[in-house]
């Protein structure tokens, strides 16, 4: 997720992105340079398409499915928005997931995204789960019912930011 930049001061001269539908920022203050992107024109700007990106950032690294600790970014509606890499369901790559509209369960104001694989639904914003956009398939709908104790996992968000030039990822 994103903060919009009227609502964070940062003592280090980070620019907060839009992004996010206002939502207050977030506490932790652990901003390190995202390695895959060299300035803010790498960012995506094709309007809802995921693009993955990798950090090389050591807390996100998994060496068994994430080992070049990558993030998913999506441009929506001229907001950029950072997120997992992986489904927090199902655990498949978010490359191909599905950017809905705000709905009533996001307040009108964020954006959702879909995984492609067992359709599990998030609020792009705070990652929090909520009502399938569209309904699972065979496959999707077994693994689901594989992982179903998972089903309610939120997904991670982080927030952008930018200091001269340089693309800034605020880690937990």
């Amino acid at each position: 997720k994103t903060v919009a930049a009227g609502n964070a001061a940062n003592s280090r001269g980070i620019t907060p992105m839009a992004g996010g539908g206002g939502a207050a920022p977030t506490k932790k203050n652990n901003w390190v340079p995202v390695q895959g992107i060299t300035s803010m024109d790498d960012l995506p700007q094709e309007e809802n398409q995921v693009k993955l990106v990798d950090t090389n950032a050591k807390q996100l690294i998994d060496g068994a499915t994430n080992p070049n600790g990558a993030v998913s970014i999506v441009n929506y509606e001229g907001d950029t928005y950072c997120f997992a890499s992986s489904c927090a369901s199902c655990k498949i790559p978010l490359a191909k997931a599905k950017v809905f509209p705000p709905n009533e369960e996001t307040g009108n104001v964020s954006p959702r995204i879909s995984c492609d694989f067992c359709k599990a639904t998030y609020n792009i914003s705070t990652g929090e789960r909520v009502e399938n956009a569209e309904k699972a398939g065979l496959l999707g709908g077994v693994v689901s019912g594989l992982f179903g104790a998972q089903d309610k996992v939120n997904l991670q968000t982080y927030d952008l930011g930018e200091k001269s030039g340089q693309v800034l990822i605020n880690l937990p």
